[in-house]
């Protein structure tokens, strides 16, 4: 089975939610939520809701559903593949307000993003931390129950991920 009809088969089933902007803008980029994931979006009491506020992360993900540039001459300033191990682990950044959050996923397809956790900021401390190399694995055993017999999917370059508005060239 491809990984698109497992995806269609979990949304089906209820353990993966595809995210859809609330504005009238067409979508171009595919973003589904893990039920770990969901729970951090529409809780009011989860730490990235309390901490973070629904606001930016609402922003975050519409910015990835709706095209809009997300990577750019700073590289992960908004969207970056983590350094394993584990591989192909990826995070979005939101960074305002001044408590910033992170969530984390990996790349069924190009365009296609499963989120798996989200985190805050000061919650997995230095790159490398405990916290961080723990987020990264939990991300990778989530994917792993998904989708226990496909791999993330996996390039060497930036532009197989993200097809459209990922300006990683100079000026």
């Amino acid at each position: 089975m491809s990984i698109g009809a497992q995806v269609v088969a979990l949304v089906a089933a209820g353990k993966l939610f595809k995210y859809m902007p609330r504005t009238g803008r067409t979508a171009k980029r595919r973003l589904y939520l893990s039920v770990e994931a969901a729970k951090d979006l529409n809780n009011p009491s989860s730490a990235t809701n309390l901490l973070v506020g629904k606001g930016g992360i609402v922003a975050a993900l519409d910015r990835w559903v709706l095209g809009d540039l997300v990577y750019g001459t700073r590289r992960g300033e908004f969207l970056d593949r983590l350094r394993p191990p584990p591989p192909e682990v990826w995070e979005i950044r939101v960074t305002t307000p001044a408590i910033q959050a992170r969530l984390f996923g990996r790349m069924a397809a190009p365009n296609t993003l499963i989120l798996t956790k989200f985190h805050t900021r000061s919650y997995l401390g230095k790159r490398g931390s405990a916290a961080w190399v723990g987020a990264m694995n939990d991300c990778v055993k989530c994917w792993d129950a998904l989708f226990p017999s496909c791999p993330p999917f996996s390039a060497s370059d930036i532009h197989a991920y993200v097809t459209e508005n990922c300006d990683d060239y100079p000026i």
